[in-house]
């Protein structure tokens, strides 16, 4: 992969952008075969009417039900089975699900034999499909030969300006794939756009693009004429909204995605974007709501709780932020972040076995999660099993100074093998976030240890001088708003 975080920019482009851009592919150019296209019955017509509007909904299996139906008595019928290739690819890519893809890329190549190649649209599941198996299988010869089909196509096969515009789009899509540069991929969005103005896919691919290469200038100037020219559009705002968060924006940010939220109150993800970054500019009460919408939206989705909760512990409310966290674990019972979460709101209520718990097993799921080193001691001590846990790090006591990180050195602080001074000494001098978040971190177990030996009063100055650091998003930050009780 090429640019850095391509693949979103891949799948927030995709099909049903562009002409539903799919993924056709033929491995020969298509041309001059002798297969004819089937025609088909009324009932046949209603049902490919069907898979389309099911396709167009993001209802993929049923996509794929009907064009079955219809491919049962006419094996040959090419729009049923380019809508079965788009629904593969798309289903697929949204399930990481190779084999899906490859079954999508036959398909497509079906549909153009049956169709005598003469519906550019037939190719776009290929040229679709096979820059997304570049992605999965992290072989660029894939996207390359995505890349030689479109030279094909648009050389060759006479076309509406419109279908040009989406065979470049996809080109380009290729292109950033194995290209070093932006350079190819923004060249092809161009002139797709040049071809049709309000071609979506290319206006989103294209701002993108210069996002994600550095090119912030270039990247607002397109965000801008994708909102100027898409004035109702909600993605415009999304999409510009996550730039500016990107950049740190808030105002901005906040301000894109409630037009988005405005525009349609239905659109799940401008909700979460919402929510995310009303938590960070410090309007946890908003930000509840949001993600509340974004739940009444989807509410089997564990991650909406999870999001929701945050924002419950950021107004102090642990017992509704639990409730939360349960729900998530209920609706996803091996993501190891919900359990951990649950434990930390167990922790600031100072309930450390139930907080001990949740951590284990938050390990036990995921055990590369080392971040909750000194919580599991912390919460092990805390709830009378001191023996336990100097036993289970007695590891971590025995590694040699020079292989010692940041998380030993917390959890050996806690164990009483090295004092506050030197733990704080051992803060990042070279990364001020890091630096930061090492502070908070530090200056938390200090007064955690502190109160457990001489005293709450003596602790209070390093829980102050946690929240000092603003790293609202860390547990310890947190931990310390509940000990000083500041929201």
């Amino acid at each position: 992969m090429k640019i850095q975080g391509f693949k979103s920019l891949l799948r927030k482009s995709g099909l049903a952008t562009a002409l539903s851009a799919l993924i056709v592919a033929p491995a020969v150019y298509a041309q001059g075969v002798s297969a004819q296209s089937v025609s088909l019955s009324q009932e046949q017509v209603k049902s490919l009417d069907t898979a389309q509007a099911a396709y167009d909904g993001r209802k993929y299996d049923q996509t794929i039900s009907l064009a079955n139906e219809v491919l049962k008595s006419s094996p040959n019928q090419d729009r049923a089975l380019f809508l079965r290739a788009s629904a593969r690819v798309e289903l697929g890519i949204d399930t990481g699900n190779a084999a899906m893809i490859r079954d999508g890329v036959a398909d497509a190549r079906a549909s153009i034999e049956a169709s005598q190649s003469k519906k550019p649209e037939y190719y776009l599941p290929y040229l679709y499909g096979m820059t997304n198996l570049s992605l999965i299988e992290e072989r660029d010869e894939h996207a390359q030969a995505s890349i030689n089909v479109a030279n094909q196509i648009l050389e060759r096969l006479e076309m509406t300006p419109q279908h040009r515009a989406s065979i470049l789009y996809q080109r380009g899509l290729a292109k950033l794939q194995v290209d070093e540069t932006i350079d190819g991929g923004a060249a092809d969005f161009k002139a797709a756009i040049n071809l049709e103005p309000k071609h979506m896919a290319s206006m989103t691919a294209l701002a993108d693009a210069y996002a994600m290469s550095g090119n912030n200038d270039e990247a607002l100037a397109t965000f801008n004429q994708f909102v100027t020219t898409f004035p109702e559009h909600p993605i415009g705002y999304n999409n510009r909204g996550m730039f500016h968060k990107d950049l740190g924006n808030k105002d901005q940010a906040v301000t894109d995605f409630r037009k988005a939220v405005e525009l349609e109150p239905k659109f799940f993800v401008a909700h979460i974007n919402l929510g995310y970054m009303l938590a960070e500019a410090g309007k946890a009460v908003e930000a509840q709501q949001s993600f509340s919408n974004a739940i009444a939206l989807q509410p089997e989705n564990p991650a909406v709780y999870a999001l929701r909760a945050n924002a419950l512990l950021r107004q102090g409310n642990s017992k509704d932020a639990i409730t939360d966290y349960q729900k998530a674990i209920e609706l996803f019972p091996k993501n190891p972040m919900a359990h951990a979460d649950l434990g930390f709101a167990y922790f600031f209520l100072k309930q450390y076995d139930m907080a001990f718990k949740q951590f284990d097993e938050a390990i036990n799921i995921n055990g590369r999660l080392r971040f909750l080193d000194p919580w599991i001691y912390a919460s092990m001590v805390l709830s009378g099993r001191a023996q336990d846990a100097n036993n289970r790090f007695a590891g971590t006591v025995a590694k040699p100074e020079t292989e010692r990180d940041w998380i030993d050195l917390a959890t050996l602080y806690l164990m009483g093998k090295i004092d506050g001074e030197l733990l704080l000494s051992k803060v990042n001098p070279e990364d001020p976030q890091a630096a930061a978040a090492q502070k908070c971190e530090g200056n938390y177990f200090i007064g955690l240890r502190t109160t457990n030996l001489t005293g709450r009063d003596s602790a209070v100055p390093y829980f102050q001088e946690a929240l000092k650091t603003g790293v609202s998003h860390l547990s310890a930050y947190r931990a310390a708003q509940f000990e000083l009780q500041q929201f």
